[in-house]
């Protein structure tokens, strides 16, 4: 078992009852953003390293495909949008983080 405190931006990151990896998006305390895309539709899910727990977020209002789209959900999560938007792991569809395989990101060839 892998501990979440550790992931890093770019890391393929494989949980506990799930066949996929995920993709770590973007990283601050105690938050991490994974996503994936399968068969054209995108996934994601946020961790909360310090509660050790994981799941989608409360707010309709939010996407995670771009980079801006991520970076957005990151403030709210921190209670820092610009326009007061807050974001929070769901409570009814959370679960505990257990990860089961961590990749390390592919160093590029200059």
């Amino acid at each position: 078992m892998k501990i979440a405190k550790d992931l890093k931006k770019g890391q393929k990151v494989r949980f506990v009852n799930e066949l996929r990896y995920y993709l770590v998006r973007e990283v601050r305390h105690p938050f991490v953003i994974c996503t994936q895309k399968l068969f054209g539709n995108h996934y994601y899910t946020i961790l909360d390293v310090e509660k050790n727990i994981r799941g989608s977020g409360t707010s309709w209002g939010f996407n995670f495909k771009t980079d801006s789209e991520i970076a957005d959900s990151m403030l709210a999560l921190h209670g820092e949008d610009p326009n007061g938007y807050e974001l929070e792991i769901s409570r009814r569809n959370r679960v505990a983080v257990v990860i089961t395989d961590v990749i390390e990101p592919e160093k590029k060839v200059k």
